[in-house]
């Protein structure tokens, strides 16, 4: 018996992820969950405000160099990544993605 145990038993760790992907029911977990957070603290489900920004991240000497950049404010030699947030700090998803 090579392995994981819990391989043995459980079969590949990420396969529910990716059952769960391809089905869209990550999307709909995320929906739920930021419709029901809103909800608790009094707001409308649905977000009505949504604010994007970008984070410089430092990226590994393994990443090739035509994926990366240099950001002179930060001096960081890395990457950018985008994100969308509601006005309670939840990840958003610009709908038509």
């Amino acid at each position: 018996m090579a392995g994981d145990p819990a391989e043995h038993v459980y079969g590949d760790p990420g396969a529910f992820f990716r059952r769960w992907r391809v089905h869209g029911l990550v999307r709909e977990f995320h929906d739920r969950l930021g419709r029901t957070a809103r909800e608790q603290v009094g707001r409308d489900p649905e977000p009505s405000v949504g604010v994007i920004d970008s984070q410089s991240v430092k990226a590994d000497a393994v990443v090739h160099h035509s994926s990366r950049g240099f950001d002179g404010g930060k001096v960081i030699n890395g990457r950018k990544r985008h994100a969308v947030v509601d006005t309670l700090g939840l990840l958003g998803v610009p709908s038509g993605l």
